[in-house]
C-alpha cells in the first residue's frame, strides 16, 4: 500500500507536496500576497524575508504563492532560484535560473516569457493577430519605451514566431552559440572582453523592464545558505546582499522573496551591509511550528487522500491520533517532523512489524548508509541526464572550492583578479592552484582565453596552472590558434585535464548533498543531517571519480618559496 506520508520534502515550488490546507501558514502566505499586490498597485519593488525552522514548510508556502500568481486575473510572473553556485557566477546563475522559470508554460500553452511580450503587444495595438510589419513596428516602440537592446528584441521575436527555439533559449541563458549561428539569427555576437557577470545582470534588469509596470515579477530565492562553501565563508552571502539591493533599487515591478532557516537569520544580517539587509527584508514573516490541531489536519488530509478501497480511513485515524498527540507538545512541531512520524507509524501498522499498542520506533539505519544511498541516487541521476558543457563550468566553479577544503581545510579560494584567464585560484599550504575553465565551444573565445594565459608572465607568481575541459568537447584540427596556444602552454607545464562523465556526476552529487545539508533539506530519520557530517563522510571515501579528479588537479605542483610559505601559514 502506498504510504501517503512519504515524499515529505517539497523539492521546489513547481511541485506540490500533497494536499494543501489553506489555514496552515496562512499568515506568512498573506504577507507574501499583500506584498505582490502592493508592487502591482504602487509600482515599487519590494521584498519579503521568509524564515522558519528546517522542515517547517517554507517551500510549500512558495508553491502556494506560485499557484496564486498563475491563477491571478492579472498577469503575474513567477521565478525561482536555488543558490547552489559560486559567488563569482551569481548573476550568470540567476540569469540561467530565471530563464528556466520564464520558459515554463503558464497560460494558453505559452511560456511566461512569451506572455510578457504578447501582453505588451496587446496593450499597444489591442489586436490578437498582427502582421510581420506590425510586429516590427510594435517591437520598436516597446524597445524604446523599456530601453531594451536590439539583441533581446530580436530574440523575443524569434521566440514568438517559434523559430530557432533551442538556440534562442541558449542565447537567453547566456550560453555561447557557434559563430555561424549569430549571423543566421541576426544577433550580435558577444564581446569576450565584457564581464559576463555584468552582461547577465543587465539581461535580468532588461527582462524586468520588458514586463513593464503592469506585470509584477515574483522572484524567489532558496538555499541562500548554500552560498557558504566552507565554514566562515561569507563572500557569497555578501554578494547576494549586493545583488538583491541592485534588483530592488533598479526595478519597479519586482517582489523578491528570500527563504532562509531561522538559525541563519543572524548570520545573514551580519554578513551583508546594512542597506543590503534593508533591501532583503522590506517585510519579514516567519513560518511557525504546527500546533496539535494543525498536525491533526495534516494527518487527516494525507489519510483522506488514500483510495477508498485500500484502507479503513476512520480506523487508521483512531489508531494514529493518540500517537501524534503525544509527539506534538505545546511548542509545536515542524511539518516535516509530523510527516516523518506519521510515515513510520503508517508502515508499522500496515507491515504488522509492531501492534498499534507498541510504542513507535524508527528503523536504525546508520547515517553513513543513508548518505551512501543518497549519493548513489544523485550520482546516477547526474549520469543519466549527462552534464552538458554549458553546465560544466558552473559546476566546477561552484563545487571545487568546497572539494579542496574537504581534502585539506587549510585550502581556501582567493581572489584571482591578478591572474588573467584563470577562473579559480585555490590557496593551499604548499602552493596556489589556478584552474582555467575551458569548455567553450566557440574556438575564437577559447583562443582568446588561452592567449591571455600565455601573455601572463608576471614575475614572482607561483600559481600552478591547470586547464579543465568537458570530456565530450574535442579541439578540431582546423582551430589552429587554439592548438598552437595549447602546445605553448603545455611547454610551460600547464596541464589540460578532461574529467570523465563519472567525475562530473560525482561532483554534481557532492554539490547537491552539501547544498541540501547547508540549507536543512537533507534529513535522516526526520532530523537534518549537518554539513559537517556530509563533509566527514565524503572525506573518508578513499576512492572514486571525484577523488581521482582531485588527485589530478593537485598533482605535480611546485612548492612556494620559503617566504611565501610563511605568509600562508
Amino acid at each position: 500500500m502506498i504510504n501517503p506520508f512519504r515524499n515529505r520534502i517539497v523539492a521546489d515550488p513547481w511541485h506540490s507536496g500533497g494536499a494543501d490546507i489553506p489555514e496552515i501558514h496562512s499568515g506568512a502566505f498573506r504577507v507574501c500576497c499583500d506584498a505582490v499586490d502592493t508592487v502591482r498597485i504602487q509600482g515599487h519593488s519590494s521584498s519579503v524575508l521568509l524564515y522558519g525552522e528546517t522542515g517547517s514548510g517554507k517551500t510549500h508556502v512558495l508553491h502556494r504563492l506560485m499557484e496564486y500568481t498563475h491563477s491571478h486575473p492579472h498577469l503575474h510572473i513567477f521565478g525561482y532560484v536555488r543558490l547552489h553556485t559560486s559567488p563569482k557566477r551569481f548573476w550568470r546563475h540567476l540569469r540561467s535560473s530565471f530563464i528556466d522559470s520564464l520558459s515554463r508554460h503558464s497560460r494558453n500553452n505559452r511560456s511566461q516569457l512569451e506572455l510578457i511580450f504578447l501582453r505588451r503587444l496587446y496593450v499597444l495595438c489591442r489586436k490578437n493577430i498582427i502582421s510581420t510589419k506590425e510586429l516590427d513596428v510594435m517591437t520598436g516602440i516597446i524597445q524604446a519605451e523599456s530601453r531594451l537592446s536590439p539583441n533581446l528584441c530580436r530574440a523575443i521575436q524569434l521566440l514568438i514566431c517559434g523559430r530557432h527555439l533551442r538556440e534562442v533559449r541558449d542565447w537567453f541563458k547566456g550560453h555561447p552559440l557557434p559563430e555561424s549561428r549569430y549571423a543566421e539569427l541576426a544577433l550580435h555576437p558577444p564581446d569576450d572582453t565584457d564581464d559576463p557577470e555584468d552582461i547577465s545582470r543587465e539581461m535580468i534588469l532588461e527582462l524586468c523592464r520588458l514586463a513593464g509596470p503592469s506585470i509584477p515579477v515574483v522572484l524567489c530565492f532558496d538555499q541562500i545558505e548554500a552560498l557558504q562553501r566552507y565554514p566562515q565563508d561569507i563572500e557569497g552571502i555578501f554578494r547576494f546582499g549586493q545583488a538583491v539591493r541592485t534588483l530592488h533599487d533598479e526595478t519597479s515591478n519586482l517582489l523578491l522573496v528570500i527563504s532562509i532557516q531561522s538559525s541563519f537569520l543572524g548570520e545573514l544580517k551580519e554578513a551583508v551591509a546594512v542597506p543590503d539587509f534593508d533591501a532583503i527584508s522590506c517585510h519579514k514573516t516567519s513560518i511557525v511550528p504546527l500546533k496539535r490541531d494543525e498536525a491533526m489536519q495534516v494527518m487527516s488530509s494525507r489519510i483522506n487522500s488514500l483510495p477508498d478501497s485500500q484502507s479503513d480511513k476512520e480506523a487508521l485515524l483512531q489508531i494514529m491520533k493518540p500517537r501524534l498527540a503525544d509527539l506534538v507538545d505545546e511548542n509545536g512541531k515542524t511539518c516535516r517532523a509530523i510527516l516523518s512520524c506519521c510515515a513510520e507509524l503508517f508502515d508499522n501498522i500496515h507491515n504488522r512489524e509492531s501492534s498499534p499498542e507498541t510504542e513507535y520506533q524508527e528503523p536504525d539505519q546508520p547515517v553513513n548508509a543513508f548518505l551512501q544511498n543518497e549519493w548513489n541516487a544523485r550520482e546516477k541521476s547526474a549520469c543519466t541526464r549527462r552534464i552538458s558543457p554549458e553546465e560544466t563550468d558552473e559546476l566546477l566553479q561552484g563545487v571545487l572550492p568546497s572539494l579542496f577544503h574537504i581534502r585539506d581545510d587549510r585550502c581556501r579560494e582567493k581572489d584571482g583578479m591578478s591572474y588573467p584567464g584563470v577562473d579559480i585560484v585555490i590557496a593551499c599550504p604548499d602552493g596556489d592552484i589556478g584552474i582555467s575553465l575551458c569548455s567553450q565551444q566557440n574556438m575564437s573565445i577559447l583562443a582568446n582565453k588561452l592567449r591571455r594565459l600565455l601573455h601572463d608572465d608576471t614575475p614572482g607568481k607561483t600559481v600552478k596552472r591547470v586547464l579543465v575541459r568537458h570530456p565530450r568537447l574535442h579541439i578540431p584540427t582546423g582551430a589552429r590558434k587554439v592548438c598552437q596556444y595549447l602546445q605553448q602552454l603545455s611547454e610551460r607545464h600547464v596541464r589540460l585535464i578532461t574529467p570523465s562523465p563519472e567525475a562530473l556526476a560525482a561532483l554534481d552529487a557532492l554539490r547537491s548533498l552539501l547544498s541540501d545539508a547547508r540549507s536543512g533539506d537533507l534529513t535522516h530519520r526526520g532530523q537534518p543531517v549537518h554539513e559537517k557530517t556530509v563533509r566527514s563522510w565524503f572525506k573518508s571515501r578513499t576512492t572514486g571519480p571525484a577523488r581521482e579528479l582531485m588527485d589530478a588537479l593537485m598533482s605535480d605542483r611546485e612548492p612556494l618559496p620559503p617566504e611565501d610559505q610563511e605568509m600562508h601559514q
